[in-house]
């Protein structure tokens, strides 16, 4: 008991272990590189001290290297289940003991071939019921058939326990990582909506002025701002709803464009940093993404087309030597002068 507890144990540290590096690179402390070799070095790691750890019952030896063997290869296939196999497998060699091939074939090299096979369409119906299968199905062609093979003293009881804590470690193993994955999908989640603006998809404004003030260019930087025209006329004739809809388009229009930082200011404003090598080129952007607006078409929910949807440009050079803040204001008065013009106008 105390031997297959210590396996327990083994399997949930390396869980924890490798929790720990997504962790890491959720928070891009380390690159996607880096997490692929730890979570390689940690799941060969645990195997290794799975060989030191064997479960003796009625003369058979055996422990739960197959588990992570196979869970690693379903979550990620052959890139990081083919090299843990070769490591952990020459690693084998390094302790003394009978039927060394035997071992390897039946509870590594087999069980990672059949995941690989099966491992897409598993995955699209992947449940606990579905896996208590599958992990029966690996458990037959693995820790079965190599206890009857090496071992004279199988008995009912010594494969019931067998049975029992390959699938309880199995099942276990997949509560954990599933809940691991929620909450790092839930942490994703929460950060993405503390950066970007709900509706639109849009950096919100905090988040555009940080990434704006990180941006290095040898060109101009220029900061326009954009106010879509008689926003307030569309919300009365079509409803808010579609006009959210409008706002979620537009936010799509704009994020088209190439090499532009694209985030939302407020109600129906937007804010645009650009890079151009004079101020008559970032003109001249505005106008064309101006004629390019004038050409997209705006649909309701039920399907009807809303019409002349423009958009007035405020544009300010970008000045190193002030706060950013500085130049969105000043971009922000050239919008309101595109306004007085008559809208839908460029002004610097």
């Amino acid at each position: 008991m105390e031997s297959l507890l210590a396996n327990f144990s083994i399997l949930l540290f390396m869980h924890l272990c490798i929790q720990s590096v997504y962790y890491l690179a959720f928070q891009k402390r380390w690159s996607n590189q880096v997490v692929a070799i730890a979570h390689v070095l940690i799941v060969v790691i645990g195997v290794i001290c799975l060989y030191q750890l064997p479960v003796i019952l009625n003369d058979y030896w055996f422990d739960l290297r197959t588990i992570p063997m196979v869970i690693l290869v379903l979550y990620h296939g052959y890139k990081l289940g083919v090299p843990v196999l070769i490591i952990a497998s020459l690693a084998r060699f390094a302790f003394p003991g009978e039927f060394v091939m035997l071992e390897l074939l039946f509870t590594l090299l087999i069980p990672t071939i059949v995941t690989l096979l099966i491992r897409e369409r598993l995955f699209r119906n992947l449940s606990y019921l579905n896996l208590f299968l599958y992990f029966v199905g690996i458990w037959l062609i693995s820790d079965a058939i190599l206890g009857y093979i090496i071992s004279d003293g199988v008995t009912i009881y010594s494969y019931f326990i067998r049975f029992l804590s390959f699938q309880l470690s199995a099942l276990i193993m997949y509560f954990f990582i599933q809940t691991s994955t929620k909450n790092l999908e839930m942490s994703e989640q929460l950060r993405f909506y503390a950066e970007h603006d709900s509706l639109t998809g849009l950096l919100n404004l905090k988040s555009f002025l940080r990434k704006a003030r990180e941006h290095d260019s040898h060109l101009k930087k220029m900061v326009a701002m954009l106010d879509l025209d008689f926003f307030k006329q569309i919300n009365d004739t079509y409803g808010h709803l579609n006009g959210d809809r409008v706002l979620a388009d537009f936010a799509a229009f704009l994020s088209e464009q190439e090499d532009w930082l694209v985030g939302r200011y407020g109600g129906e404003e937007f804010i645009v940093m650009l890079e151009a090598s004079t101020k008559e080129e970032a003109y001249y952007r505005m106008k064309t993404l101006q004629e390019s607006l004038s050409e997209r078409k705006f649909i309701t929910e039920m399907g009807e087309e809303i019409k002349n949807v423009s958009v007035s440009i405020g544009l300010a050079e970008i000045d190193q030597q002030m706060p950013l803040m500085a130049s969105v204001e000043r971009a922000d008065k050239s919008l309101y002068q595109a306004k007085k013009n008559g809208r839908n106008q460029v002004c610097f």
